[in-house]
């Protein structure tokens, strides 16, 4: 486990401490939506710890089929039971680390009375849990504990002992995690939040700029970007699925971003080789999240095709916003994913491609493709041709009523986040 600070001050009243893990990069997306729009007085340290376990599992349930079932089976009822207690303990036992590293912070700032510790991750949230009181009454510091749940999920992992508050997407994830709490005598204070996105995705276009003019077209380029996880999952599928586009029309210009590694090699090789490929290479996981945010930012992106992880949650972006582009899933990995489409589904904000037709596209702002990618890419070309992608792209599109209502959606999470943690902890 490593620590870089991103900015150092001195004589600072507050100083707020992240921890993230890389896994599946959402970790630190949320991280760095939280560290840009946090309030302007303060400064902060970034704690990054990397699961290499967790990172093989994903890469080896999204190629083999047994091991996905597996894998996804260990997260539902008696097992995910045995397995969150065994895994909270097993991160208990291994904070000493963690904790050495927050005192080093502490001490090198000795000027700030007041520390903040955010966690976006579930394995780290539970070793700082079991270590706070400790280093407040060893160092006579006030220290504030918020956990940011990272998918609309209510696994039981993310209920952990000792956070101050819990921050999470949904009402429905926090009446399922007070539910369990209470089962198992753990407070738990948690509030809902529209998810944290990126305050560099959130702006709204420039003046003249609307995605859905493109699609009434026949001639104007399609920009297509496709992030790859910090796990590198379902290569093949995003291989094959861009091959069959690029055969079907040579309007789609891809921005694949893509981080340099021995098994992500031979699938940047495989793509050199695509015309309208534009690989994008990142040395680190900071990097990944900078050219994703500089790619949007300089190219009008009209799709994007990735996994139903964080990235769901840009479906709470409209249209008319930097990062609005509509969302294309592939197939759900793991139970989190699996869920994330259930946040849509209750807001009416996805649907399978391969059922969507024209002039019922109004409210969706993503779609889930096809196991088959040959397919996958017809209904893609279909959508982009037939007038679907462009209702889907409307400047004008609003939010329904009831998902304003419920809190859980729009572009200001991240700043909402912060206007939470000021009226528990000042």
């Amino acid at each position: 486990m490593t620590y870089v600070y991103r900015r150092y001050i001195f004589n600072v009243v507050k100083l707020i401490i992240f921890t993230y893990s890389p896994t599946g990069l959402g970790h630190l997306r949320v991280t760095d939506a939280l560290a840009g729009a946090r309030p302007a007085d303060t400064s902060h340290v970034i704690l990054g710890s990397f699961d290499k376990f967790m990172g093989w599992i994903h890469r080896v349930a999204s190629i083999n089929p047994i091991v996905k079932s597996i894998f996804i089976s260990s997260q539902y009822g008696f097992f995910e039971d045995i397995l969150a207690h065994v895994y909270r303990l097993f991160l208990v036992l291994g904070s000493k680390k963690i904790s050495n590293q927050l005192l080093d912070i502490i001490y090198k700032h000795p000027n700030v009375d007041h520390f903040q510790i955010v966690a976006t991750h579930p394995g780290l949230a539970h070793q700082i849990g079991a270590i706070k009181d400790k280093i407040a009454k060893r160092t006579g510091k006030k220290i504030d504990f918020i956990v940011q749940v990272t998918d609309d999920t209510y696994q039981h992992i993310w209920l952990v002992k000792g956070a101050d508050l819990t921050i999470v997407p949904s009402a429905f994830v926090k009446y399922k995690i007070e539910d369990y709490a209470k089962s198992q005598g753990i407070k738990f204070v948690a509030e809902v939040v529209p998810y944290p996105i990126d305050i560099a995705l959130t702006e709204y276009l420039p003046k003249g700029l609307d995605r859905s003019d493109t699609f009434k077209r026949v001639d104007t380029p399609i920009n297509v970007i496709v992030p790859i996880s910090g796990a590198a999952v379902g290569l093949m599928y995003l291989i094959e699925l861009i091959q069959n586009l690029e055969k079907l029309s040579n309007r789609f210009n891809f921005w694949v971003i893509v981080r340099k590694a021995s098994y992500t090699d031979f699938f940047i090789t495989l793509l050199l080789r695509v015309s309208g490929v534009n690989i994008v290479v990142g040395k680190n996981d900071n990097e990944m999240i900078n050219l994703y945010e500089l790619i949007y930012q300089q190219n009008l992106i009209h799709l994007e095709i990735t996994k139903p992880s964080e990235q769901s949650f840009k479906a709470i972006v409209e249209p008319s916003r930097v990062g609005g582009s509509v969302l294309l899933f592939a197939e759900p990995l793991g139970r989190q994913e699996i869920e994330n489409v259930s946040f849509l589904r209750r807001h009416s904000l996805v649907k399978n491609i391969a059922d969507v037709r024209f002039h019922q596209a109004g409210s969706l702002r993503s779609l889930i493709l096809g196991k088959n990618a040959r397919k996958a890419a017809g209904d893609i070309y279909r959508c982009a041709t037939d007038g679907i992608f462009e209702e889907m792209s409307d400047p004008k599109y609003e939010f329904s009523p009831n998902s304003v209502k419920s809190g859980e959606v729009g572009s200001n999470g991240a700043k909402l986040f912060w206007e939470i943690v000021q009226k528990y902890f000042g």
